[in-house]
């Protein structure tokens, strides 16, 4: 199997699997839930070719708000790297790669 490059459709969905995967590893306290309602508005808007801008800020938002821990930062880094994806996939659509 081919790895998607970082600036593909296929990237940003493996990318949200990710994210998907490790908020799924958070307990169940509010802001935990938020986080992951957060991940799968951002599952639900990538499914449907939308603009997840709003809702990628909304999820940082969110996990800014959980205790700071290792997870925490693998959530952070996740959600930066489908930013950047998303940034990425953006210019190529746009014809300004």
């Amino acid at each position: 199997m081919e790895a998607a490059s970082p600036g593909s459709a296929d990237a940003l969905k493996q990318l949200h699997s990710t994210v998907q995967r490790y908020a799924g590893w958070l307990d169940r306290e509010r802001t935990s839930v938020m986080v992951r309602a957060d991940v799968r508005a951002l599952g639900i808007a990538i499914d449907a070719c939308a603009d997840p801008t709003a809702l990628l800020q909304t999820l940082e938002t969110t996990i800014a708000r959980l205790p700071s821990g290792e997870l925490r930062k693998m959530l952070r880094v996740a959600v930066a790297n489908m930013r950047r994806a998303f940034g990425e996939l953006n210019a190529a659509a746009s014809g300004g790669a």
